[in-house]
C-alpha cells in the first residue's frame, strides 16, 4: 500500500496507490485543501456549514469596491479559521466589463517556504 496524504480530487483510479491516487507532498495537500476551501460554498459541507468561501457565488456580480472588500474579507476569515498557516499574499480580480469574471489569489505556507497561487476564471461565452 502507497504512503500519501490524502485523496486528490477528482478522485483518480491509480493502480500503484490503491484504489484512489494520493497526494504525495505537503505542498500537493495543501494546494488541494485551499482550492477546496475557496469553492466550497458555506452550507456545503456536512457538520461544518459555515466552511468554505463561496466564490462562485460572487463571480459576474457588478464590480465595485464594496464586492472586493466581501470578497477579501471572506477569504481572510476563512483562511485564519481553517488554515491559519496560510499567508494571503495578494488578490488579483480580474473583471471585464464592469464584472468580476475571475480572480487570482497568490499565497504561501511561510513554516513550509510554499508559495503557489490559485486562479479561477469564469469562461465568457
Amino acid at each position: 500500500m502507497a504512503n500519501g496524504f490524502s485523496a486528490v480530487i477528482p478522485l483518480q483510479k491509480d493502480n500503484e496507490d490503491g484504489f484512489y491516487s494520493l497526494t504525495k507532498t505537503l505542498a500537493q495537500n495543501i494546494k488541494q485543501n485551499f482550492k477546496n476551501l475557496v469553492l466550497t460554498c458555506p452550507g456545503e459541507r456536512i457538520m461544518l456549514s459555515d466552511f468554505g468561501v463561496g466564490i462562485r457565488n460572487f463571480l459576474f456580480e457588478n464590480n465595485s469596491a464594496i464586492l472586493q472588500n466581501d470578497i477579501t474579507i471572506r477569504l481572510t476569515e476563512q483562511v485564519e479559521t481553517y488554515m491559519p498557516f496560510v499567508r494571503i499574499d495578494n488578490i488579483e480580480f480580474i473583471d471585464q466589463s464592469e464584472k468580476i469574471i475571475g480572480l487570482r489569489i497568490f499565497y504561501s505556507v511561510p513554516s513550509q517556504n510554499f508559495f503557489d497561487m490559485f486562479e479561477i476564471i469564469k469562461p465568457i461565452l
